[in-house]
């Protein structure tokens, strides 16, 4: 009897201490799950234009300021690429466009909410420090014209659209190379590889900020329509709010201004 008693006394010890472990394991897999749970609503991806380049560094600064403990990743690219990975599922929360189009596609499409037009631009014929070009008109047969891939590109669209309005497309269009994005519109001009290119005022003042960029103003291009820079939240993410909120006060405006954004 005993003996008996003693085993069932052993047995239960053993059934606690199984029991104790399976409970600490779920509370400690309950607590994993909350902290990557924490951590993942921390952090913020935010897919912009090639030519936002720079100042979302700095709005990036600002911003941290106010929400402590934030990530922020950005992707960069055309609009219309980064449009496209939206679309195919992209873990994106904040999509900043160079142009509104972009937005408003997603917008209709159920995959954009809160829509703010936080800035504009103005696009810039570019050429080489030394370059004698006035226009695109005094291109040679041999030279080139950069701009960027009008299906992907704002800037590029844009550049096209003012060529078409101007009857100057078909003048112009053998001398035509295409650049996934301004920046490297700019690369192409800056390295001889193209004599002119279309470009943002922004994109020029930066170059000119950065010894690299050896290209000067030709003139600016007059548009029929206004270059507006649209954004819009991608997901439910409270972060991705509070950044088009952000985008609205005077310090996110005053920043934009101090990269020769109109605003």
């Amino acid at each position: 009897m005993r003996h008996n008693f003693n085993r069932s006394v052993i047995v239960l010890m053993i059934l606690c201490v199984i029991l104790a472990g399976c409970s600490n394991g779920n509370d400690n897999s309950k607590s994993h799950s909350n902290s990557n749970k924490d951590e993942k609503n921390k952090t913020l991806h935010i897919s912009a234009a090639a030519s936002l380049t720079e100042v979302t560094k700095e709005l990036e600064t600002a911003f941290k300021k106010e929400h402590k403990g934030t990530e922020v990743t950005f992707n960069y690219g055309g609009s219309g690429a980064l449009r496209h990975q939206i679309e195919k599922g992209a873990p994106v929360d904040v999509f900043m466009s160079a142009n509104t189009k972009d937005v408003d596609v997603l917008k209709n499409n159920d995959k954009a909410q809160n829509t703010y037009e936080y800035a504009k631009n103005k696009l810039v014929l570019i050429g080489e420090k030394d370059s004698e070009y006035q226009s695109v008109k005094a291109l040679n047969n041999d030279d080139k014209l950069a701009i960027g891939e009008v299906n992907s590109v704002p800037a590029g669209k844009y550049a096209e659209q003012y060529l078409k309005d101007n009857k100057l497309y078909k003048q112009i269009k053998p001398n035509l190379v295409f650049a996934k994005d301004v920046r490297q519109v700019l690369n192409y001009v800056e390295k001889g590889n193209a004599q002119l290119g279309y470009v943002y005022q922004t994109d020029l003042h930066q170059s000119q900020q950065n010894a690299k960029h050896d290209v000067k103003k030709i003139n600016i291009v007059n548009m029929k329509h206004p270059i507006v820079y649209k954004s819009a939240t991608t997901s439910d993410k409270k972060l991705a709010q509070a950044w088009i909120e952000f985008l609205k006060t005077e310090q996110a405006k005053e920043i934009l201004k101090k990269y020769k954004f109109e605003v």
